[in-house]
């Protein structure tokens, strides 16, 4: 009776022939197993039971718990950075997108097609000390940020005017025009809560984009739990297409484009992992071996942008904005 409750998909419901697997944890090595199943109904993968301890697979230099010390962004090469990341964000004109083509951020391909200027109001969710994604456009001039995470240590307040919350997103206030969590969501143990509360935040005309590891992916149909971005324990849900689609209309929100942003790392993380090699484990050195990743390295990023293009990567962007006439659902 047990394992029946356990195979009740947390998104849809569904409790009929899902099918179980069993993952290890292979970041670091330490192969502690645990018990996913993949839901039929709405193809969602998920973890059976949330570990009643996280701390073992969290270290302390797992996470970006302090401060960022912005170091990147002082100086004459801070300058150059500066000149980067703005490019990068904006990709207007001959110089921007040049600039793109020899040094992108592609994290900030998001924003293609949105509009985004400095006077955007952006939210991002399970930020860490906001290193990544909003401590450079604070860098480069935007207003009005803000991000929030409740596992770093403490409120963080920069000198650039960026704050960051210890908090969840369930105490963040005001309506935003831009919404990210980027590769946090896969982490939160209430998805459809955090929809919910991102359907109470985001302005009417407002775009959530949610960056996360699909199951609707080549990789996880190749590599199954050796796939490197189920990560297990730290990963609850793998969630699909259909999965997700399913809890942002329940939000009352409609997911209207899927960018999908896979890189290398479906290959090298997972054939690691095929070879039972924990992904900290230290590489191997000599020439040899060096020529033979980089040879390996370029093949699976021609096979990533393959499989993006099919709609098949293992990462995506999905976007989501409030269904028309404003109405929020339970």
């Amino acid at each position: 009776m047990e394992s029946e409750i356990r195979m009740v998909c947390k998104v849809c419901g569904n409790a009929s022939q899902n099918v179980p697997y069993v993952a290890r944890e292979m970041m670091y090595g330490l192969r502690d197993e645990f018990d996913y199943f993949e839901c039929v109904a709405c193809k969602c993968l998920q973890i059976a039971a949330f570990p009643a301890d996280m701390s073992r697979y969290y270290p302390s230099h797992y996470y970006s718990f302090h401060a960022y010390d912005g170091k990147k962004f002082k100086g004459l090469l801070g300058a150059l950075k500066r000149l980067q990341y703005t490019a990068a964000i904006h990709r207007k004109g001959l110089f921007q997108k040049t600039i793109c083509a020899l040094l992108d951020v592609p994290d900030y391909r998001i924003f293609k097609g949105l509009g985004v200027k400095q006077t955007s109001r952006i939210l991002d969710v399970g930020c860490g000390n906001g290193r990544s994604f909003l401590y450079p456009l604070a860098a480069v001039g935007f207003q009005h940020l803000l991000g929030c995470d409740p596992f770093i240590d403490g409120d963080i307040d920069y000198a650039n005017g960026l704050q960051i919350q210890k908090a969840p997103i369930a105490q963040m206030i005001g309506q935003w025009d831009i919404i990210t969590y980027h590769h946090s969501f896969e982490h939160v143990a209430d998805p459809q809560d955090n929809l919910a509360c991102i359907a109470r935040l985001l302005a009417s005309d407002g775009v959530c984009i949610i960056r996360i590891p699909t199951a609707s992916s080549w990789a996880w149909e190749h590599y199954r739990t050796n796939w490197a971005q189920l990560d297990a324990p730290r990963h609850f849900f793998l969630h699909s297409r259909a999965s997700m689609a399913l809890m942002g209309e329940r939000a009352g929100l409609e997911l209207y484009n899927v960018v999908y942003d896979s890189r290398h790392f479906q290959f090298s993380g997972s054939e690691k992992y095929v070879a039972n090699t924990a992904l900290a484990e230290p590489r191997k050195k000599g020439l040899f071996r060096f020529i033979t990743r980089k040879w390996k390295k370029w093949s699976y990023i021609r096979q990533a942008n393959t499989l993006n293009r099919e709609g098949r990567g293992d990462q995506a962007g999905f976007y989501f904005r409030k269904k028309a006439g404003g109405e929020t659902g339970n």
